[in-house]
């Protein structure tokens, strides 16, 4: 009986233990465009955290109607669609303002709760003046949050559109006369050169080595220094994942509560018997 007794004990242990583990954990999300003045903006900030079976996209292939959207009009409707339906877990949006862009200097943040089943992030966002420049994960399992998760650490932060890691989705012939943001950089007026719907590419998702090189319409005498995201040190924004403590007791109270029940369960057997 006392040999059973310990067995119990420990199997009353190990599944407090999981319990505790299992339980959801609150995320904030940040993006923070890092770069110099009158550089490069983003367009609201998609993310979401899933269990590896979502790839937004993929290098050297085609772009979903879904990534087109982003790409070329900022809209994160169908991506959003798209993950719930692939992941069936919850994405959100990050943005400020009226259009909600993040230009430099300026962040975007949002909450969602995670649990360890859906434990790989993912992003992407449209990036400003372009036809369908985007910043996004190319590898779904890149970014693993597996320790804000357990509790190993509490802050998670990376770079993200370093000179390699921004992707034309080859889906509009590059141009700036319809370039979405381009009266917001070039400061021509309206009407001289309004975004519109551009020629299509019908190309492939590719990252992109010269920003600005192939652009047609580009006005004269601008200076697109500012604009070359490949000069920029630590690339267009950091990403910053803080777990949001849970009540200093919660952990203590479910174990206890675990505990209890099973002690409990325990005696009423050992009585009947």
């Amino acid at each position: 009986m006392k040999q059973f007794h310990k067995y119990f004990q420990l199997l009353i242990l190990m599944f407090a233990s999981a319990s505790v583990n299992a339980v959801p954990v609150k995320l904030k999300i940040m993006v923070n465009n890092i770069v110099p003045a009158g550089g490069v903006a983003l367009t609201p900030v998609w993310v979401g955290f899933h269990d590896g079976n979502f790839d937004g996209f993929n290098s050297g292939e085609k772009a979903s109607s879904a990534l087109e959207a982003l790409a070329e009009d900022g809209n994160t409707d169908l991506i959003s669609s798209a993950f719930s339906t692939a992941s069936g877990s919850d994405s959100v949006v990050l943005g400020n303002g009226n259009p909600p862009l993040i230009f430099s200097g300026t962040s975007g943040q949002a909450m969602l709760t995670v649990d360890s089943s859906n434990r790989y992030f993912s992003y992407a966002s449209m990036v400003l003046a372009s036809s369908d420049y985007f910043i996004g994960n190319d590898n779904p399992l890149e970014h693993d949050v597996s320790p804000l998760l357990n509790g190993t650490v509490n802050k998670i932060s990376f770079f993200v559109g370093q000179s390699d890691a921004v992707y034309d989705a080859g889906t509009e012939v590059n141009d700036f006369n319809t370039s979405a943001g381009n009266p917001i950089f070039s400061g021509l007026p309206v009407g001289q050169s309004v975004p519109g719907e551009g020629i299509d590419q019908n190309g492939v998702v590719s990252a992109i080595d010269d920003p600005y090189g192939d652009f047609a319409n580009v006005p004269a005498g601008f200076d697109l220094t500012l604009l070359n995201f490949n000069q920029y040190p630590n690339g267009i924004a950091e990403i910053t994942i803080t777990a949001v403590p849970l009540p200093a007791a919660l952990p203590l109270t479910i174990t206890g509560l675990t505990l209890l029940f099973g002690i409990s369960r325990y005696r009423r057997q050992s009585d009947v018997g």
